[in-house]
């Protein structure tokens, strides 16, 4: 844990207070409800919210006080086609105070590639955002991702475990295309079999086209559940 400490350290340090003008720093709690029919659809429901409390870019003062960025309300329906690859839809309502309100229709394939002692995914989506007085925006997306036990080869109830990921989104919108970049690294704990907990570093770099590039670092504070009907 304390290793995991300094990592956070270093990263607000590095990423969110150098020498780049525009720098966002807050927190990133979220929730997620999943259900698993007996027919192999899985139904998920998520809550996510940013709280900001730094915020500083070249054409405002800096803000240091918290204040609510966004928060998004998902839902989603998917298949599984294999033990290893499902497919899913999914709507998404995002609640943002510094503009308007949006809707996200969500689109995703994933695969899960079983190695020993990793358990390694990935995920193709594609989303459409619509917002009023805004012109649609498209974004296509691929996440590579990592679940690593940090005791043995497999993972147990009440045992920790290492998360890391990284995402390129390419997006267009006002005939614009941009480009982000999401990396994760954080731990998890399996509390149960179906509930588990995760604290991780959220570190976003996007408008690569700018002057200077924007650094986002959340601190994300998730719990997740997963339920399955009886067979």
């Amino acid at each position: 844990m304390r290793t995991f400490l300094f990592s956070i350290f270093l990263f607000i340090n590095l990423f969110s207070f150098g020498q780049n003008p525009t720098s966002i720093f807050g927190f990133f709690p979220e929730a997620q409800l999943s259900y698993k029919t007996a027919n192999e659809f899985k139904i998920s429901t998520k809550i996510e919210s940013q709280q900001g409390i730094i915020n500083t870019s070249p054409d405002m003062n800096p803000h240091y006080n918290y204040y609510h960025n966004q928060t998004d309300f998902q839902g989603f329906i998917g298949k599984s086609i294999n033990p290893f690859v499902s497919v899913t839809i999914g709507y998404q309502y995002r609640i943002d105070p510094q503009s308007n309100n949006s809707n996200r229709s969500i689109q995703q394939i994933s695969f899960v590639q079983p190695l020993t002692g990793i358990k390694l995914g990935h995920r193709i989506r594609t989303d459409q955002t619509f917002a009023a007085e805004e012109n649609p925006e498209f974004r296509g997306r691929y996440r590579l991702s990592a679940e690593i036990p940090l005791s043995g080869q497999s993972l147990d109830p009440t045992e920790f475990y290492c998360i890391l990921s990284d995402e390129g989104i390419i997006s267009h919108q006002n005939d614009d295309t941009g480009f982000e970049n999401r990396f994760v690294l954080g731990v998890g704990k399996l509390l149960t079999k179906h509930q588990k907990v995760q604290v991780a570093i959220d570190y976003r770099t996007d408008k690569f086209s700018a002057q200077s590039i924007r650094h986002r670092t959340w601190i994300k504070f998730g719990w997740f559940a997963s339920f399955s009907a009886k067979k």
